[in-house]
């Protein structure tokens, strides 16, 4: 069972990924995932390629997100196997052991590759041939996906710390520490950097910007305030990273709401209750995100009015949603890739892979990629 909560001294509960979806709130009904059901297919799937990519995260809690630059997309295992496969055929061009264990998904921009550890550390590769730029020692550990905008590297630790690093050199420009709650998610949102600053989203429930240039607050706003005696009921993390769409961010929080926040201001323009602690997708002038219950919801982004939901899925752990040509695609706890119309949310397509998805699949032109948790990246296609 995947480790998922943890406290401030580090103190792993014996409670998993699986406890939010499969117990209810009393902890005595076992939640099992619903049987899928036949469904008349609108769309097909063809698998193009695959290619095992070093060790997956089994039962870990790592969701380790492949990254798509050019025609190459980058990948890494998490015993530290990083590899640079052609995007089109899945001929592998390089491939490097860095003998760390990796923290979350993998960024590839601007001619670099960057990466958090376990125990503490960003690492810059050269996109090329996966050779070293620079390594930095942060505040503690990077499951989140570490940013960059121009000469400045961004990522949040586990401690809701958020640093700035020098691209060029690895030093650390500036640092911001927030206080956390006593008990926390195991987990960490990753930033976003979009006109000069920094959205960031904490255990706390708080979204806060600030200045790139020097770690100058800009505004913080509430997303969820916390409910309940015990602090279990009062958890309401944000560990999905903000989603920016012109000039609003979207930050959903668990056991808490899904918002719209102004970009300039922090001010809440609209939020509807809901959990989930998986990233979100956009298309057609919604939101698509996956509940702690494993529903798929569509949300409008000007209203936050929710368009449909499909709970077709319940408890099979499904993935954070991706928008694919006009679905959303997803994962599940044994290996289905369910593509879901944009439009209604009904089920037009499904495929099966190796083995459980935790990622969130990537979408890139026509290819839709999804790593398994034994580490088996797929290219998949509609027919």
């Amino acid at each position: 069972m995947e480790r998922f909560f943890r406290s401030l001294l580090v103190v792993t509960l014996s409670l998993g990924v699986t406890a939010c979806g499969m117990f209810s709130k009393d902890e005595e009904e076992v939640r099992t995932p619903k049987p899928l059901t036949s469904f008349e297919a609108s769309v097909e799937m063809k698998q193009v390629w695959s290619q095992s990519i070093g060790e997956g995260v089994q039962g870990g809690y790592e969701r380790l997100k492949p990254s798509v630059f050019g025609d190459v997309i980058y990948s890494a295992g998490a015993e530290g196997t990083v590899s640079a496969l052609e995007a089109e055929t899945g001929k592998r061009l390089w491939s490097r052991k860095l003998g760390v264990q990796v923290g979350g998904g993998i960024n590839a921009m601007q001619g670099m590759l960057l990466l958090g550890t376990l125990d503490g550390r960003v690492l810059a590769l050269n996109a090329e041939d996966g050779s070293d730029l620079w390594e930095t020692r942060v505040s503690s550990e990077v499951i989140s996906v570490p940013q960059v905008s121009g000469d400045t590297v961004v990522v949040q630790t586990i401690d809701d710390t958020v640093t700035a690093i020098n691209a060029e050199n690895g030093k650390i420009i500036w640092s911001q520490e927030n206080l956390q709650p006593a008990l926390t998610l195991r987990g960490s949102s990753s930033p976003r950097i979009e006109k000069g600053a920094v959205f960031a989203g904490f255990h706390s429930g708080e979204a806060r910007a600030y200045r790139i240039e020097d770690g100058t607050p800009l505004w913080v706003s509430k997303v969820a305030l916390p409910k309940g005696s015990s602090e279990l009921e009062r958890m309401v993390d944000i560990n999905s990273s903000p989603l920016i769409v012109g000039d609003n961010v979207f930050m959903v929080s668990y056991q808490g709401n899904a918002a719209a926040l102004d970009m300039y201001s922090g001010r809440v323009r609209w939020n509807r209750e809901i959990s989930s602690y998986k990233s979100m997708s956009s298309g057609f002038g919604s939101l698509y995100l996956t509940d702690q219950d494993s529903y798929v919801s569509s949300i409008d982004q000007r209203t936050g009015a929710v368009g449909w939901r499909q709970d077709q899925l319940e408890y099979r752990q499904v993935s954070a949603p991706t928008a694919y040509s006009s679905y959303v695609a997803v994962g599940d706890l044994d290996g289905y890739v369910h593509l879901l119309s944009q439009v209604d949310g009904s089920v037009a397509g499904r495929y099966k892979v190796g083995t459980a998805i935790k990622a969130q699949p990537v979408a890139a032109g026509d290819l839709l990629f999804v790593l398994d948790a034994k580490g088996k990246l797929y290219a998949l296609d509609r027919k």
